[in-house]
C-alpha cells in the first residue's frame, strides 16, 4: 500500500512536469520515461508486486510515454493515439501534442489539423476532464483484520500490570 502511494506521487508528480514544461515534450524524454518506468515495472514483478496495484499507478505515465513515441500524421494515427490514450484525459493529451516539440531534421511539427482530430475524437470518449494530477491525494490504508481465537473471559491479566479496571 505504501508503494502504490509513493508510486502514485512519482507518476502524477512526473506527469504534472511533463504537462507544465514544454521542453520535457519530445521523442527523447519519451524513450528516456519509457525505459525508466520498465525499470520499474521490471523491479515490481522481480519483488512479485504486479498484482499489488502499485503499477496501475504508472499507468498514466507510461500512456504519456506513448503518447511521445508514436507516429503523429495521418488520420489513422489520430486514431490509434485516443484508443491509446485511455486512462489520460482528452485535456492531457492535447495538452501534450500541443507543447510537443518534434527531433530537429527528424520530424514535422504537429499540425493543427491533426491536434483538432484528436480532440474530436476525445469528445467522444469523454473520461475526467481534469489537466494536472492532483498528488496530494491519499490512498486509504487496509488493514485486514484476524479475529482472535480468544475470548475476552480467557485471558487472565497479571496483577502486577495494575489494570484491574479492565
Amino acid at each position: 500500500q505504501a508503494l502504490r502511494q509513493l508510486l502514485f506521487l512519482i507518476s502524477g508528480t512526473t506527469l504534472n512536469y511533463l504537462l507544465l514544461r514544454k521542453n520535457m515534450c519530445s521523442w527523447s524524454r519519451g524513450i528516456q520515461l519509457r525505459y525508466n518506468l520498465s525499470q520499474l515495472e521490471q523491479w515490481l514483478r522481480a519483488e512479485g508486486l504486479q498484482h499489488s496495484g502499485a503499477q496501475e499507478m504508472l499507468e498514466p505515465l507510461v500512456q504519456a510515454a506513448q503518447l511521445l513515441q508514436v507516429k503523429k500524421v495521418t488520420l489513422e494515427d489520430a486514431r490509434a493515439l485516443c484508443s491509446l490514450c485511455t486512462v489520460l484525459s482528452p485535456q492531457q493529451v492535447v495538452k501534450i501534442l500541443r507543447a510537443y516539440s518534434p527531433a530537429v531534421g527528424l520530424e514535422e511539427r504537429i499540425s493543427p489539423s491533426f491536434i483538432g482530430i484528436v480532440e474530436l475524437q476525445d469528445q467522444h470518449r469523454g473520461g475526467p476532464s481534469q489537466l494536472l494530477v492532483d498528488t496530494s491525494h491519499l490512498f486509504p490504508v487496509h488493514l485486514p483484520f484476524t479475529a482472535s481465537p480468544l475470548h475476552l473471559d480467557e485471558l487472565c491479566i497479571p496483577d502486577t500490570l495494575d489494570l484491574s479496571f479492565l
